[in-house]
């Protein structure tokens, strides 16, 4: 009789205590949104005339449905600092080909310096017919985090963006997603909000449409994106304490990323592992750090 009272009365607990959790986090969340939409109204923001140069890493596998259409609205942001590099990670179907074709890319003969280990590249390819080059690089198959590690090594610029192939950046989510880098030199990541499109009519990163997805899970699911990203983050933010940051978009110091090993290709969960990683390598070497998150850095993806 005593067990049992006490699982009622470690239950009983546990919910008082993330109820209160989820209170706070959603009070703290309205609070930050409404400083944002005022802040906006009153137009108090950076101008538009600085850039930090960026690396948008495109890991695909398999990918040749969507592919062309993710990187043409990539094309489409209003940025201008960027490159594009998409890694196929050994697909069977036909990707690299899609790929090839549809931008009029050349087949090149590039060393690529490994900073961090991956598999090795089989096939690179360039073009620089668009306002931004972009780089095809297929390898042989290792998985995501092996497929972003190439990137990694691929990459021009200081810090890197990852973004999955079948997502959809909003038209100034870079825009957004590098303004606390310019506000703080310390901050070394940085995560943007994830939403789902289902329900949304999206043109050139423009939502021209929403409404709620008509099926019960797909809605349960907008109103759990929303919750975590709009609440518990911003709760998180307030303290650098975010351990995670979605690996469908997020933005990266590449310098440091680098020192504290990459992404490990031998997890499952290789976007929450590097951001412990950070933490972990930032505070080990006594490095004045910040991870934070925006909420108006949005990227669109697909969910059943």
């Amino acid at each position: 009789m005593s067990f049992l009272f006490a699982v009622e009365a470690f239950f009983i607990l546990y919910m008082i205590l993330y109820s209160s959790f989820l209170f706070l986090s959603v009070a703290v969340g309205s609070s930050d949104l409404y400083a944002l939409k005022r802040r906006k109204r009153l137009e108090n923001e950076l101008s538009n005339d600085y850039y930090v140069p960026v690396s948008i890493l495109v890991p695909a596998h398999n990918e040749e449905v969507t592919i062309e259409a993710t990187v043409r609205s990539l094309l489409a942001l209003d940025y201008k600092l960027y490159e594009i590099v998409v890694v196929d990670d050994g697909s069977t179907d036909r990707t690299t080909e899609l790929l090839r074709d549809a931008f009029q890319m050349w087949r090149i003969e590039r060393p690529i310096q490994r900073q961090i280990p991956c598999q090795p590249e089989e096939e690179v390819y360039e073009t620089r017919a668009y306002k931004v080059p972009i780089t095809l690089v297929r390898k042989k198959n290792g998985g995501k985090a092996d497929t972003l590690n190439m990137g990694i090594n691929v990459s021009s610029y200081p810090y890197f963006v990852c973004l999955d192939a079948d997502s959809v950046l909003q038209h100034d989510s870079l825009e957004k997603i590098v303004r606390p880098v310019l506000e703080d030199g310390s901050v070394v990541a940085v995560g943007g909000t994830v939403r789902p499109c289902n329900g949304a009519e999206i043109e050139n990163g423009r939502v021209i449409r929403y409404r709620m997805p008509r099926n019960l899970l797909a809605a349960m699911q907008v109103l759990e994106y929303d919750r975590s990203f709009l609440a518990s983050r911003i709760l998180f933010d307030r303290f650098n304490g975010n351990i995670i940051i979605s690996g469908a978009f997020g933005l990266f110091l590449k310098s440091v990323v680098i020192a504290a090993g990459g992404y490990d290709a031998a997890t499952m969960g290789e976007d929450m592992e590097l951001v412990v990683k950070l933490h972990v390598y930032c505070r080990e070497n006594g490095r004045a750090y910040r991870i934070r998150y925006v909420t108006d850095a949005v990227c669109w993806t697909q969910v059943i």
